[in-house]
């Protein structure tokens, strides 16, 4: 793949610009590439090649507009001048050094999908993977191979591909030290100490090729090992895995603080800005499903910073309201001074770990290094493209020293920050992003991802790990996601009953093993077995164990009175016979007052209530919610307002005007306490729900989450049965209010693990 050199000379010397009139003028025509497309960025002043996939630019992924209105020059790697780039192969480096043993086959560069095998001589003993392959980004797959004696204090460290090592003792103070291939950049530590622990100081060093990226895949699963290590710390007895290398607590007094730093200069563009800040805000969501509630931080930089959220707001530690500041933010705030300053963004950074010390001290609180004080986490996105302020690595040494990090040896208080590195796009400077990322054993820090769409990705990714697929009321929201990954709790149910056709509802998937949905989808004589719940893929039809609806749910009990259907208690649950697998296509939505929903409401267990989750989302006056109408398979959110205020008496009244209710006199005797009322015009046109929604979920959303508070039960108008019709004024629909059937639902889901509060 092709030389760092040529791109890092120029990303390194970018200047702040010139003024747009005054910018040179470069024909994109002539400098194309063969085999791939160009793009222009800014402004025209530089051209981005791009490949097909399994392959690279080559000799380099981008090139300069220069004053003479040329492009940049192509150069070979041996320093022949190039008349065209043209897409090459991806291909993998070969080993430079590989000690105490023999790999097969030996050659510089090997094709994606080949494999690499390894072997030690007698006497030592093979760590790590005997076979490796070249996987499509140019990367090996799995770990690094060591032959290994086992005569060393520390382990012997062996030497990643495209690197060469300097050091055989292994004692403790024993010190390696590596360096990179000719243009390669390195990620990791350039030097490691062996420690009394038995253990490398910093992280094993990776050879980067500047075309070589990180895949979503690669950076959901090794960013969030790190991560979650860092911000576990909610209970105490909560299992970890048996390979977690580092563990963090806060101790009674203390406390967490997470930075987030966005780089909003002219060198990262609008676009990626606005991505980058919206998968900020999902990396919110992720930390919140540990139930930890740290302080953040949130600041955009290019010229100037611009602290948008400080660590001593009151707020700061209120996910909702960070997320919202954070979404707020506009890309030209900074359009005036767009040049790119790291070192003062880092600094007002530092400034606020300054102010929190100090406010800790005032507060009679002891500080680093006499207590177990705060954990810093600092998470920076940017193209590393600094080019005013001086070098941003002295500042992070300042905050090191803050803190008393490194300071002692035998508490070298490391866990106490940790800094992560986002790099992306061709423009990465790789050298300045691995420079200001923290170096754990263990551990990745720094990444480089292709585009802002592979960081989305990541994040979502990472949000739906195995540890938390489980996470109710969590609808994948990549832009690209389909209908049942943002609505996976959806499913439709069929009823098939002998010689008399087949039925329709929908429900909401609530745990491993059960739908919720009405009762009065169903007859007092139906079985189980005639029953199938459609989770919306061809392989994802479902049986059903088990049919249970409310006691008190009786259709007929008001014939008497002349009410030929009744609908009060209109809830069911089905039980299905094999266990849901929950994955992107299925995921439980958010019952009230179960554990699950206060982790997503972002509240403390056990101090939260019931009523707390009645109060935070059925508020008093117009509720935003919204239910999912199927058409064809096609899954769209329908947005309504709950009348819970002034306006639901009217909302309950207009019940009178259905078809079954023209003799009703007092409408309480329809419209119970247990239902909630949708539709009207007032205070703005709401849809309605049809025949076939019925059994669907009720849902408020609140932030990035999705909790069921009602069950669609019945309607006055059916919009879909006259579909030219325009929905009168008194067209309302009817819920049932999941809070006034608790008690059973405790009940039949008591073997759920749901921990209903």
């Amino acid at each position: 793949m092709g030389p760092a050199a040529p791109l890092l000379a120029w990303l390194m010397a970018l200047s702040l610009g010139t003024a747009a009139s005054d910018a040179p003028s470069c024909d994109p025509q002539a400098a194309p590439i063969v085999g791939g497309s160009a793009k222009l960025q800014r402004g025209g002043q530089v051209l981005v090649y791009q490949c097909p996939e399994g392959q690279f630019p080559y000799p380099t992924p981008v090139r300069q507009c220069r004053v003479d209105s040329r492009w940049s020059p192509l150069r070979a790697r041996d320093g022949r001048p190039l008349a065209k780039a043209e897409c090459r192969a991806i291909q993998c480096l070969g080993p430079l050094e590989f000690d105490n043993g023999h790999f097969h086959p030996r050659q510089p560069r090997y094709n994606i999908s080949q494999t690499l095998t390894f072997e030690c001589f007698e006497g030592y003993t093979l760590r790590g993977p005997p076979v490796r392959t070249c996987l499509p980004n140019g990367k090996w797959s799995r770990g690094t191979a060591i032959c290994d004696d086992g005569e060393g204090q520390c382990p012997d460290p062996g030497i990643p591909i495209g690197a060469m090592k300097d050091g055989q003792q292994y004692r403790v103070e024993d010190r390696v030290r590596y360096r990179c291939g000719r243009g390669l950049v390195m990620f990791g530590s350039k030097e490691r100490t062996c420690q009394e622990s038995g253990a490398w100081s910093g992280t094993e060093p990776q050879c980067r090729d500047p075309s070589t990226y990180d895949t979503p895949e690669e950076v959901a699963s090794t960013f969030i090992a790190s991560l979650s290590e860092t911000v576990e710390v909610a209970d105490p007895n909560r299992p970890t895995s048996e390979n977690v290398k580092r563990k963090i607590r806060i101790e009674a007094g203390g406390s967490m603080n997470i930075y987030l730093v966005l780089d909003a200069s002219d060198s990262v563009g609008e676009g990626n800005f606005s991505l980058a800040r919206d998968a900020l805000v999902q990396l919110i969501e992720k930390i919140s499903s540990y139930g930890v509630f740290p302080r953040y931080g949130v600041l955009t930089f290019a010229t100037d910073p611009h602290i948008v959220v400080s660590t001593l707001d009151p707020q700061s530690s209120d996910a909702d309201w960070v997320s919202t500041k954070l979404g707020e933010l506009k890309y030209d705030s900074h359009k005036l001074r767009s040049g790119t300053n790291t070192r003062a963004a880092l600094q007002a950074v530092l400034n606020m770990v300054i102010q929190q010390e100090q406010d800790e001290l005032r507060r009679g609180h002891k500080v680093a290094p006499v207590a177990n004080s705060t954990r810093h986490v600092l998470i920076l996105m940017t193209d590393g493209n600094t080019n005013m302020g001086g070098s941003p690595v002295p500042v992070v040494g300042q905050i090191r020293e803050l803190l008393s990090i490194g300071r002692d040896s035998r508490n070298p208080r490391e866990d106490y920050l940790d800094i992560y590195v986002f790099g992306i796009g061709a423009l990465v400077n790789q050298v300045n992003i691995a420079e200001l990322a923290s170096k754990k054993d263990h551990e990745t820090h720094v990444f480089h991802m292709r585009d802002i769409e592979d960081l989305q990705k990541a994040f979502h990714d990472m949000i739906d790990e195995s540890e938390t697929l489980s996470m109710c009321g969590l609808g994948w929201e990549f832009e690209k996601a389909e209908d049942h990954q943002k609505n996976p709790w959806h499913v439709s149910i069929k009823i098939a009953r002998p010689g008399k056709g087949l039925e329709s509802c929908k429900g909401a998937l609530v745990s491993e093993y059960f739908v919720l949905t009405a009762a009065h989808c169903f007859n007092i004589d139906d079985r189980a077995h005639w029953i199938t719940v459609d989770m919306g893929k061809a392989t994802s039809v479902n049986k059903v164990a088990g049919l249970w609806s409310h006691p008190q749910y009786n259709v007929g009990k008001l014939k008497g009175a002349g009410i030929p259907e009744f609908y009060d208690y209109d809830v069911a649950l089905l039980k299905l016979t094999q266990k849901v697998k929950f994955s992107f296509d299925s995921r439980p939505i958010c019952l009230p007052c179960t554990e699950g929903t206060t982790r997503a409401l972002r509240k403390a267990h056990p101090q939260t209530t019931c009523n707390d989750h009645k109060r935070l989302l059925l508020t008093v006056g117009e509720i935003p919610a919204l239910f999912v109408h199927e058409d064809r398979k096609k899954l769209e959110r329908k947005h309504v307002n709950i009348k819970n205020g002034v306006k639901r008496s009217a909302c309950e009244a207009d019940a009178k005007k259905a078809p079954l209710y023209v003799n009703v006199t007092d409408v309480k005797q329809v419209v119970t306490p247990r239902f909630l009322c949708t539709g009207g015009i007032d205070p703005v046109v709401d849809p309605n729900t049809c025949k076939g929604d019925s059994g669907g979920p009720l849902i408020i959303p609140k932030g990035k989450r999705f909790f069921q508070v009602g069950v669609i039960s019945w309607g006055v108008f059916d919009v879909c049965k006259q579909p030219k019709r325009k929905a009168p004024a008194y067209a309302r629909d009817f819920h049932l209010n999941l809070f006034t059937v608790l008690p059973w639902l405790r009940e039949k889901l008591a073997e759920e693990g749901l921990g209903f509060i």
